[in-house]
């Protein structure tokens, strides 16, 4: 087989997707981090699969218009960085064959190389050891094989070859890579849609239906209307022993549209819920949770939430939109009352796609835009939604958590220019610095760091720095560890998540405030989820 069109092409796609989906949890597992975040594989699958079902909606004629649904699907539906990373390759791969029926090895090898060096250009400082890599390895590897090879399953083969072996480097080229003992899980991605691009050609993988497609159809069957059950959320938990049928039963106090099913050694759990977070207490006393994905399917939750603005917000209305990504009602409540336009829901483990960023920014009425992703992992995302934006000029401030954001937004004046206070925020996010308690996922090795599933672990400005048993202890310690910094500010805000409750934050502010008598302390709920505590200097 020396030539691709069509057809070949839309079975190596399902191949990559039908491959990804089985073994995306192998790479959420890859995280770095041992924080409740190990989403690289869901992002990249669900980045994939919007882009396949988009191509199968259109139902296209050739492969134009096939890669044309693709690119366009990657982009709207691109989550996280591992996830816009992908729909760059993509993007940079198709517009190099546009307009061709057919492809030959050699214009495969160049358009591999043009995605390569499209998701390069998507970042302002490429990392080594990182889906970067990968990607230009396989890349050369098909320059070099160009005129030698005359069958595409071959090639494949070697480029699945070489893939695995530039992963096997990663840790090499990323110390922390190394240290956590682990490849780059964004590579690992790649490497897997290669084999199912690989196995998809040769007709090895049988295309079953996988969980999200079989809840695909009971969730559509429920929009339209006013929804009794607002939030679509799909749990998967490593609790063992499980029985589905008796958890079933009982999670129907909390919604409806159940399913669960057992996934090898998990089980995934889907239900239509008001109150996801319960749903997911409830379920977090079996075992721990390894991915959750929460929706919102009333397409007027922008509406719902501005008209909660507008009875909320007490403060100056600015010439500017501000949109904020934000996790936890407790931070939903703060940001509309500071004047945020609208809400993004999504944060740890939930990245809100390029769509979700970019339908936001439509909405706003007013041609400056402000996005606050307030997730190192979102702000990709949101930069590639505005560049998507002819018709505003939009500015991504890249708050890197929800307590960032918080004076940033205080710092805002209507009666200057949007280029100064573009530029205040700015220099704003500098100087805050900016504290979170939070628990392992699992045990692993981080910056000399030996740290245990189920450890309490405190973070300075997103680097884990301390470990221990007790959130109360771990922040306390946190603070003295930092004592000569804190003391050069003036305001501390404290935000306690979800399982926090509101006596036990306000014992813990005493606490502080007895080893910093001159700092002023705010204890606020911010109701957000895997985060004992986020702390904010000003």
């Amino acid at each position: 087989m020396n030539i691709l069109g069509l057809a070949e092409f839309q079975k190596m796609f399902q191949g990559a997707l039908t491959n990804l989906g089985n073994k995306k949890e192998i790479v959420n597992k890859l995280n770095v981090f041992p924080v409740p975040d190990g989403d690289t594989g869901s992002n990249m699958f669900l980045t994939l699969k919007t882009a396949v079902d988009e191509a199968k909606k259109r139902n296209p004629k050739d492969l134009k218009e096939f890669g044309k649904a693709i690119c366009e699907g990657a982009l709207i539906g691109g989550r996280g960085n591992s996830g816009v990373l992908l729909s760059q390759i993509l993007k940079g791969f198709f517009d190099s064959i546009d307009g061709k029926e057919e492809i030959t090895i050699p214009e495969f090898a160049e358009a591999l190389t043009e995605g390569s060096k499209t998701a390069y250009k998507a970042v302002i400082k490429p990392v080594e050891g990182t889906i970067l890599t990968v990607m230009s390895a396989i890349a050369k590897k098909a320059m070099l094989l160009r005129f030698k090879e005359n069958d595409f399953v071959h090639l494949l083969e070697e480029l699945y070859k070489e893939s695995e072996i530039v992963l096997k480097r990663t840790p090499e080229l990323l110390p922390v890579l190394k240290e956590a003992g682990v490849v780059d899980s964004g590579g690992q991605g790649l490497v897997f849609i290669v084999e199912g691009m690989l196995k998809g050609l040769k007709g090895e993988l049988t295309f079953e239906k996988t969980f999200e497609e079989e809840i695909e159809e009971m969730d559509k069957a429920t929009l339209g209307g006013k929804l009794e059950f607002k939030y679509d959320t799909v749990l998967l938990s490593s609790a063992k022993d499980l029985d589905p049928g008796k958890l079933q039963e009982e999670l129907s106090k909390f919604g409806d549209s159940i399913v669960v099913a057992k996934a090898g050694d998990l089980t995934k759990i889907h239900i239509h819920s008001n109150e996801p977070y319960e749903v997911m207490r409830y379920v977090m006393q079996f075992g721990d949770l390894k991915e959750a994905r929460i929706e919102n399917m009333q397409e007027e939750q922008e509406e719902f939430l501005q008209k909660n603005n507008e009875e909320i917000v007490q403060g100056i209305k600015k010439p500017f939109c501000i949109i904020a990504v934000s996790q936890g009602e407790g931070f939903d409540k703060i940001f509309l009352s500071l004047g945020v336009d609208f809400i993004v829901s999504g944060g740890q483990t939930m990245n809100p796609s390029i769509n979700d960023i970019y339908s936001a920014i439509q909405k706003c009425k007013k041609d400056e835009v402000v996005i606050l992703p307030n997730n190192s992992n979102i702000i990709l995302a949101a930069k590639e939604a505005a560049k998507l934006t002819k018709n505003k000029k939009v500015v991504v401030l890249e708050s890197k958590n929800m307590v960032q954001a918080v004076p940033v937004i205080l710092s805002f004046n209507p009666e200057e220019t949007f280029e100064e206070n573009i530029n205040r925020a700015k220099e704003i996010l500098k100087e805050i610095h900016s504290f979170a308690i939070t628990y392992s996922v699992r045990d692993t090795t981080f910056k000399g760091l030996n740290v245990k599933k189920g450890d309490i672990l405190g973070a300075m400005d997103g680097e884990i720095v301390i470990k221990g048993q007790d959130p109360d202890k771990v922040l306390l310690e946190l603070l003295r560890m930092n004592k000569e910094m804190v003391k050069d500010y003036e305001v501390m805000g404290i935000y306690y998540g979800k399982n926090v409750n509101k006596e036990h934050a306000e014992e813990i502010a005493k606490k502080i405030e007895e080893m910093f008598p001159d700092l002023e302390i705010d204890v606020t709920y911010g109701g957000q989820p895997f985060y004992y505590y986020l702390v904010s200097l000003e």
